[in-house]
């Protein structure tokens, strides 16, 4: 009897696979015999060459535009609320730098920096480190009637082009 196996298909992995089989199972059986080591090819890789040798190879899927699109919203959204947050945070420290002005600078008394240091200490625990090492402050609106009001006063101040004085 004679069996014809093509080369590097299934058919000869599995007759291989049941030669080592054989031979173990002789091993075993036989009391005599001087066999210490049988190969048998196995473990996760084998069985995924073997896979992909019945089901060829997987294709590669294609990138999914729609969702790389999103990604990229959702980032250029997040850089634009860093870049206003930084912003509001420049607009207020020049409104304090404006009305520090404002009051003339004495020699601090004691009384005067420890406010300060009161003010500095409470305002830090409302705050975070940022990655970069800013420090940042969420501000809450206590509704959208608020939001409307700021909107609205800048809108005036910006739409203004003189000052009434009476």
């Amino acid at each position: 009897m004679f069996v014809l196996v093509t080369e590097a298909t299934l058919e000869e992995s599995l007759l291989n696979t049941l030669a080592a089989k054989h031979a173990l199972s002789l091993a075993v059986l036989d009391l005599e015999s001087n066999t210490s080591e049988i190969d048998l090819t196995s473990g996760i890789d084998e069985l995924k060459r073997r896979l992909e040798i019945l089901i060829g190879q997987k294709p590669d899927a294609a990138v999914d535009e729609s969702q790389k699109i999103q990604v990229e919203k959702e980032t250029a959204l997040l850089a634009r609320k860093e870049k206003v947050a930084l912003a509001g945070g420049q607009m207020i420290s020049a409104a304090f730098s404006f009305l520090g002005e404002l009051f003339p600078r004495k020699e601090a008394s004691e009384k005067t920096l420890q406010a300060a240091d009161g003010f500095k200490q409470k305002l830090s625990e409302g705050m975070e480190r940022g990655e970069d090492g800013s420090l940042k402050m969420t501000i809450a609106f206590p509704d959208e009637k608020a939001l409307d009001n700021l909107a609205d006063t800048l809108a005036r101040m910006v739409g203004s082009t003189t000052i009434d004085n009476s």
